[in-house]
């Protein structure tokens, strides 16, 4: 999906006409009067591995980009979300199912226009029962590794299922670092 950004004519903290700086050899959007910088564009996606019973779940797309390919379930993480919580509510809300984080297994990184990233859990089963979201999922699953081989699905969901079938973790939640922030948090290895 391509996303050419619109800049900024005016500061978002003040309203004052932005200029353009060179700032660590980048033009960049800046106020003189409150000293803003718009530093990019970001977007911040999670995408969830489930296993249950020997299968993946995994959702069909309802819209387009990617109308009719399967992936795992995720989505954008919202502003002041952290980002297992955010995965835990895509979840439950394009499938019916509750999950929760066991470890962050990959990580996409596409720095175009707006920098994309996309983290991707291992999750676990907790219960639920499936139920599509319709203005997101035209259908979902669960679905053996040989099954997934058999439908049309993304180079990267593909790799994660691949990865995630003979991982046993990845990075984990430390919670017993003391970060800045009380939305913080910390993923690392065991």
């Amino acid at each position: 999906m391509s996303y050419k950004a619109t800049p900024y004519n005016f500061c978002p903290v003040c309203g004052y006409p932005l200029q353009t700086s060179i700032i660590d050899t980048l033009p960049r959007r800046t106020c003189p009067e409150c000293s803003y910088v718009h530093w990019g564009d970001f977007s911040l996606g999670v995408g969830g591995l489930l296993w249950h019973d020997g299968k993946v779940l995994l959702v069909q797309r309802g819209h387009n980009p990617g109308k009719g390919m399967w992936t795992i379930p995720g989505g954008y993480v919202d502003q002041g979300e952290s980002i297992g919580t955010a995965i835990v509510r895509e979840i439950q809300e394009e499938t019916g199912i509750t999950a929760r984080p066991l470890s962050i297994i990959a990580l996409r990184d596409r720095p175009t226009e707006k920098h994309d990233t996309y983290v991707i859990f291992l999750m676990e089963f907790m219960g639920g029962n499936l139920q599509a979201q319709p203005e997101e999922v035209s259908d979902l699953g669960f679905f053996t590794l040989e099954e997934c081989h058999t439908l049309p699905i993304p180079a990267l969901t593909l790799s994660a299922l691949q990865a995630s079938h003979s991982a046993s973790q990845g990075l984990v939640l430390n919670p017993d670092v003391d970060l800045i922030g009380p939305l913080s948090t910390l993923y690392q290895m065991p």
